[in-house]
């Protein structure tokens, strides 16, 4: 029998605190009542991905992907907000500090590209930034188009399943078409149409897939927003009374 154990990611284990820094920026009041020196926060989330990682043994280019990816993901966020500090965050981004470019958004992409190359070895970073994707990134997308980007989520998605489910070679000769499905139809559907239906499955399985992630990685999130306020309470107490006049 073989092991149908789900697998667990575990750079996505290290990444997760990060997402959870990030998500008051993206509810309720978008992070308007953050304080302004949140952005400690947020670098401190990275010293922990790294520490995290090291304990994983993680390799250090993985690591290293994931920064970028993580630094893009944030930025764009933090930079979208309703936060006091994203106009001194905008002088000096993740980007700048961490990689020295102002060009994670058309980056981001790029390094994606070359990791789909790496194929199954890099499956783990992969799903990092497809997770970034599916929460909202868009970077050069958003002036080229929701269609592209929801195709090539579509497509990456396809890409990482390939890696979970192997197809069985071991079909039986009569059950393997001798023709596509899609030739066949050709012959007897106008294009018009293939295009139209094909338009439709990319988009719903585009939301099939947001709506599967979206709870994976709230699920966590809230874990581990619930998990430092039942740990943390009484110093951020203490520190709102010692504030006061």
């Amino acid at each position: 029998m073989s092991d149908t154990t789900p697998r667990t990611n575990p750079l996505l284990e290290c990444c997760t605190p990060l997402f959870a820094m990030v998500a008051p920026f993206r509810k309720g009041d978008h992070g308007e009542s953050l304080p302004e020196d949140y952005r400690q926060t947020i670098l401190a989330g990275f010293d922990e991905l790294e520490r995290m990682a090291f304990e994983r043994q993680i390799t250090m280019q993985t690591v290293k992907e994931a920064r970028y990816a993580l630094a893009a993901y944030v930025d764009e966020v933090v930079l979208s907000s309703r936060w006091p500090g994203r106009l001194d965050w905008m002088s000096k981004p993740l980007q700048l500090e961490f990689f020295g470019e102002h060009l994670a958004g058309e980056g981001f992409f790029e390094h994606l590209a070359q990791l789909r190359q790496g194929g199954e070895p890099n499956r783990d970073i992969l799903e990092l930034y497809y997770v970034c994707l599916q929460l909202g990134f868009e970077g050069v997308y958003r002036l080229r188009g929701l269609e592209q980007l929801m195709a090539l989520q579509v497509d990456l998605r396809s890409q990482i399943d390939s890696y979970r489910e192997p197809v069985n070679p071991r079909l039986s000769p009569e059950g393997v078409p001798k023709e596509s499905l899609l030739a066949q139809a050709r012959r007897e559907i106008p294009y018009w149409v293939i295009g139209t239906v094909t338009a439709g499955v990319i988009f719903f399985t585009y939301l099939t897939y947001t709506m599967l992630i979206d709870g994976f990685v709230h699920d966590s999130v809230e874990q581990i927003v619930a998990y430092n306020q039942q740990l943390n309470p009484p110093q951020a107490a203490g520190r709102s009374e010692a504030g006061q006049p």
